[in-house]
């Protein structure tokens, strides 16, 4: 998650920035999250806000592959800009 850095934000502001998304992409597909994940999101509330609005849409029957794939395509878009 760390080996790449955006200009502007510090490792650790990516590292959590990525963090967010990742949960919340296991949680859209289904996943339960453990209470300490659950307790991180909780904690990073206004980077999950901005997080969800860049989630890949898809239908609630679409595989997890399609999603994953959806999620590793936002996130080449985004190291792009």
């Amino acid at each position: 998650m760390n080996r790449e850095e955006a200009p502007g934000k510090s490792p650790e502001d990516v590292y959590i920035q990525q963090k967010v998304r990742v949960l919340l992409m296991l949680r859209k597909m289904g996943s339960n999250l453990t209470q300490s994940e659950e307790a991180f999101l909780r904690n990073y509330a206004g980077v999950v806000h901005s997080q969800m609005s860049q989630l890949p849409q898809h239908n609630i029957d679409q595989g997890a592959e399609d999603v994953v794939m959806a999620f590793s395509r936002s996130e080449t878009e985004d190291r792009r800009q």
